[in-house]
């Protein structure tokens, strides 16, 4: 059997263990006054294993025991020591994961390890979201975690602030928190690198050798329970190509997402994205360790925005919401545009019968626009030249056979909505699109 010393020592980097050991010593005294009046060797041990969030069968293997025999020892011993030290009911501690989590709210854990935390957006007003709180945090929460999730949506509808709401509600149950902004497109290795300066004992490994720095990034997430947000993943994604492919010296992403989705390991991957990747749409299930969530329009809580803006003829708020499709920035964006137009009016806007297209919504639709392929483009000025909802056959007829592709494409961009009558373009896109033809006639 390996030495006390040498097993689960990196406990020491976020437990203050020394206390610990102290204080539960004397819990120990409370229940066994019989017995050594320290913790021994094999009950530090164990501990330890616990702290890294080691289950009873992980800890048996690295002891080269039979996991039964852990079980007993840490049923007779450290779990009811840990019972009377956070001052809860002998034998109400029901999972070995119990441990960690009670002693890091009786205080034991050393200060979380942060990076680039302090980059976290800042979200002041934050407008309904319950259902997809409740969904993220289920998908987020042991014992039945999730490796990986992204959420996915278009510019503006909000997936930042929905992580930021959430990481401030789950951090407690991490270690290690890394929010890492991709928005200025880092290379692979040097964001690798960035963070293997900062994790205490990960290896240090040559800044170019994103093998080696990968293999100790996953090992790192099986000893420690990290949360790591990759915020605004399409940034390293390719314009003018169907969605999900790479950005020429980026497809080494892909195999950070792979190997983060299908090794095993404890921590938690969030992503935001207006589009996935292959690695990703491949692992994806509903009761895979990877999901998915398409981040709809808000609905009436959407009205906050609106009434934020003081906006009269509240009766017609809902109108107004359905034609942006709950598109928080958009909307924020409209309504600034009605109170200085229409002096607040929400009927005399809608009075117009226009879709209101902004420079900077028109710049939020722009920006999605340069990322399509030419048969997307395509596909996009017939849908508007239709401007009512066609089935696929019709489309087929219009332009090509080989419609699928696009097609799916567009829809999985959220550009394109489809419903019982056919496909047809979201208004706003629609109006942009009109636009942009009229322009270029």
């Amino acid at each position: 059997m390996a030495a006390d010393h040498e097993l689960f020592q990196e406990a020491q980097t976020q437990w203050d263990l020394e206390k610990l050991y102290a204080d539960l010593a004397i819990a120990k005294q409370e229940i066994a006054p019989h017995k050594q009046p320290s913790l021994t060797p094999v009950e530090r041990e164990l501990l330890r294993g616990l702290l890294c969030r080691y289950s009873p069968t992980e800890i048996a293997a690295q002891r080269f025991t039979a996991p039964k025999t852990v079980e007993v020892s840490l049923s007779n011993t450290l779990y009811r020591y840990v019972e009377v030290l956070t001052q809860r009911g002998l034998s109400t501690l029901e999972s070995w994961r119990d441990v960690a989590d009670w002693l890091a709210a009786a205080g034991y854990e050393s200060a979380r390890l942060e990076i680039n935390w302090s980059q976290v957006p800042h979200v002041p007003v934050f407008y309904g979201r319950e259902e997809e709180l409740t969904t993220l945090k289920t998908w987020t929460s042991e014992p039945q975690a999730c490796r990986m999730v992204i959420v996915l949506g278009p510019g503006g509808i909000g997936k930042t602030s929905l992580l930021v709401k959430l990481a401030e509600q789950i951090q407690h149950q991490f270690d290690c928190l890394i929010w890492q902004s991709l928005r200025h497109a880092p290379l692979l290795a040097t964001m690798l690198h960035h963070w293997s300066t900062q994790l205490p004992n990960l290896q240090p490994v040559p800044a170019g050798d994103v093998h080696n720095q990968l293999c100790g990034l996953t090992e790192y997430l099986r000893t420690r329970r990290c949360l790591i947000v990759l915020d605004n993943l399409d940034t390293i994604l390719r314009e003018g190509d169907f969605a999900g492919h790479y950005r020429n010296g980026y497809e080494d992403y892909g195999d950070l997402l792979r190997r983060l989705g299908e090794e095993q390991h404890q921590s938690c991957i969030l992503i935001t994205s207006r589009e996935s990747t292959k690695e990703i749409v491949m692992m994806d299930g509903p009761s895979r360790p990877v999901r998915s969530l398409e981040l709809p329009g808000l609905g009436p809580a959407a009205e906050g925005i609106l009434q934020e803006a003081n906006l009269s003829d509240e009766k017609q708020w809902g109108q107004l919401i359905r034609i942006y499709r709950g598109n928080p920035l958009v909307l924020k964006i409209v309504a600034s545009n009605i109170r200085e137009l229409f002096s607040g009016s929400v009927s005399n806007f809608l009075k117009q019968r226009i879709t209101l297209i902004t420079s900077d919504v028109s710049f939020l639709i722009e920006q999605q626009f340069q990322r399509l392929s030419a048969a997307e483009q395509e596909l996009l000025y017939t849908l508007a030249k239709i401007r009512e909802p066609v089935d696929v056959g019709r489309l087929q007829q219009e332009l090509t056979p080989n419609i699928l592709q696009p097609l799916g494409s567009l829809v999985r961009r959220s550009l394109v909505e489809k419903s019982a009558a056919g496909f047809t373009l979201r208004p706003v896109v629609m109006e942009y699109v009109r636009d942009r033809m009229s322009r270029e006639a």
